[in-house]
């Protein structure tokens, strides 16, 4: 990303231009993290519907709070309500997202995708871990909705294997994952070649978020961006400039380089902190802080979770 932006800089122009010039001007959104602190499906709706007061007509949100390989039938009902909720909170007009973090073994992620077609759902994402993508091709042929795959996949050779077994709908290579901006430049032209739109992962920072901008800017084969609804402040003081963001649209910016300078003083105010992070099965990884009962906090009497 440096590279580019140094580049960009040098010779006076966005990035985009260096990879063949934009074919838009502003890049369709969807809205992750608007859920913050919702357990009930009232609590879903009510965040749902003025998230898309916002201007975001898409919504991803994963109902399924700490469950891991299998889910009770108690989570599976509530994750169901919830879903009822927001589709009913929003209307047919707003696209739903379905995140499953990777974590469902098959026969669970296809009980979980058949009933959710009934709620006209754009995607189901990650219902199965990434490192068997066979296993994401069956859960794929056995529903009837369509499935979104890709950001803890590192490499073009990765997306070929993917795009191969015709395993995923929708394409989601994240930038800080998959080696940088022309690594994804071609696993999104391969994907283009397959008819596949590519919908990059992105809920880290605005440095990122500014190198993905150029990508989507000249990718054809481009559909939607994810972007933190709630994010916080800080991430957007860490820049002389901000991107424009109004109605669920994010505007390209035409600044040189990736449109953005970092702010260092205000970077130097935020050192890095350390955590003791864990994943759904208790193995340590940068997932959830120490203490936490699961990824969503520690359970009530009710076996609902107390905090996102």
């Amino acid at each position: 990303m440096a590279l580019w932006d140094i580049k960009g800089k040098s010779l006076g122009v966005p990035v985009y231009q260096l990879l063949g010039g934009k074919v838009r001007d502003s890049i369709p959104c969807y809205a992750n993290a608007w859920f913050a602190g919702s357990r009930i499906p009232e609590d879903f709706a009510t965040k749902a519907a003025a998230t898309v007061k916002l201007g975001f007509q898409a919504l991803k949100w994963d109902p399924f709070g700490s469950s891991w390989l299998h889910i009770t039938p108690e989570a599976f009902s509530l994750a169901m309500d919830c879903v009822a909720a927001v589709r009913d909170a929003v209307g047919p007009g707003v696209q739903l997202l379905i995140e499953g973090h990777g974590r469902f073994d098959v026969p669970t992620a296809v009980r979980i995708g058949r009933a959710l077609e009934e709620f006209d759902i754009t995607w189901f994402e990650e219902p199965v871990p990434p490192g068997d993508l066979d296993a994401l091709a069956e859960v794929k042929r056995r529903i009837n909705i369509p499935v979104a795959a890709g950001e803890r996949l590192f490499t073009r050779w990765d997306f070929r294997e993917l795009i191969a077994k015709r395993a995923a709908d929708y394409l989601q290579p994240d930038l800080s994952h998959t080696g940088g901006i022309l690594e994804l430049r071609k696993i999104a032209a391969m994907a283009e070649c397959n008819f596949l739109p590519v919908c990059p992962h992105n809920p880290i920072g605005a440095i990122t978020n500014a190198a993905t901008l150029q990508i989507a800017a000249c990718t054809p084969n481009f559909y939607l961006l994810e972007t933190m609804s709630n994010d916080i402040d800080y991430r957007h003081t860490l820049t002389t400039e901000k991107i424009d963001f109004a109605d669920g649209m994010m505007t390209i910016p035409d600044r040189p380089g990736l449109g953005i300078d970092i702010n260092e003083e205000a970077l130097m105010a935020y050192p890095y902190q350390p955590h003791n992070l864990r994943h759904f099965d208790g193995n340590l990884t940068m997932i959830r802080p120490e203490g936490a009962g699961s990824w969503y906090g520690a359970k009530d009497e009710r076996g609902c979770n107390d905090e996102v």
